[in-house]
């Protein structure tokens, strides 16, 4: 037997197995009439909701090659909506988001982790009004096929720590600085 041959075989199968693998991590395409990202924050005592109409999403995922994985969403600010619209064009203003300057909040993940059954954490940064923090996003897989993936999850944030709510507002008495995000994620397989 030859062994020069077998090492080179070798050393292409060792070469090449991480690119199969990666290549292997199925790509979705975010289904916008069944995903919801919403937010509550703390008002005066009274829990104030609202949601972002527009995001989209670079999302490589497969819960048995986390490591693998990966997920980018693009938040389009300026897509705030409340049940009463006047709530979303106060946010979109200078001492909030300001949309104008900053129209796009950006969560990239950096690692997966496993907690439980179907339960995950994405570990990654979240960048808003262009600062850019780390945040775990905690996520159950309600559904998981060839061809459709559906994810639920939160997170809660610091709204002062990205600068959210400015001069008078920075002030947490009136609206506290925990914000709570939930997030429900369908996706169709490329």
């Amino acid at each position: 037997m030859n062994i020069i041959p077998y090492k080179k075989w070798l050393f292409a199968l060792l070469v090449l197995f991480p690119i199969v693998s990666i290549a292997s991590v199925p790509s979705w395409k975010i289904v916008p009439s069944e995903s919801n990202l919403s937010f509550t924050a703390n008002q005066n005592g009274a829990p104030v909701t609202g949601t972002f109409k527009n995001f989209t999403g670079e999302i490589n995922f497969d819960p048995n090659q986390l490591t693998e994985s990966s997920v980018k969403i693009i938040v389009d600010v300026g897509s705030i909506s409340d049940p009463y619209n006047q709530l979303s064009d106060t946010l979109k203003a200078p001492e909030w988001f300001n949309i104008k300057f900053f129209p796009q909040a950006i969560f990239q993940s950096s690692h997966f982790v496993k907690t439980g059954d179907k339960i995950f954490q994405a570990k990654g940064n979240l960048t808003i009004r262009d600062k850019t923090l780390p945040i775990t996003l905690t996520f159950t897989q309600e559904e998981y096929t060839q061809s459709k993936a559906r994810m639920k999850g939160s997170t809660t944030i610091k709204r002062t720590a990205f600068g959210v709510g400015q001069g008078e507002w920075a002030d947490t008495k009136t609206v506290k600085d925990d914000v709570q995000i939930d997030f429900t994620v369908t996706g169709k397989k490329k």
